[in-house]
């Protein structure tokens, strides 16, 4: 399917459904100031154009118990990787860890990033070490601690 192009409109919409999914057409219209049949109808455009892929929960990792987040860098040996392994199968092996909350594949001199949640350092520091390190194929990690983040 060709990409569909969005404009303000639909990205003001986008970013009121983002704040909260739940909201009615009605409530959806006085926040964005456009009319309920026009957000009626683009929400509908980008739903069938899989703009929208579906509503969810947004949920308070904190709250959770995970007040700790880390970055992971993993730099891989390709010699160690099995023949079979590919990069993708790697980062989904590490993307199974009930710790790790996203992985991401990168370009430059660090292969795969690694966003690991946990109650403490000393819960991330494990993670690291016994589960992530122990991956066949990662040469070496690097991690930092975030402070503090911003999501949309």
């Amino acid at each position: 399917m060709a990409e569909l192009k969005l404009d303000d409109k639909d990205f003001d919409i986008l970013a009121a459904l983002r704040e909260n999914s739940r909201q009615s057409v009605i409530q959806l219209a006085r926040k964005t100031r456009i009319p309920p049949t026009t957000i009626h109808n683009r929400v509908k455009k980008l739903r069938e154009s899989g703009v929208i892929e579906g509503y969810g929960i947004r949920l308070n990792k904190e709250k959770m118990g995970f007040s700790t987040c880390a970055l992971v860098s993993v730099f891989l040996d390709n010699n160690l990787l099995e023949t079979s392994s590919k990069k993708g199968g790697l980062a989904e092996r590490l993307f199974k860890h009930p710790r790790v909350d996203e992985v991401f594949e990168t370009t430059g001199s660090v292969d795969i990033i690694v966003k690991v949640l946990g109650k403490d350092i000393k819960e991330i520091t494990d993670t690291v070490i016994n589960h992530i390190r122990e991956v066949k194929g990662v040469a070496r990690t690097e991690t930092v601690i975030a402070l503090s983040n911003r999501q949309k």
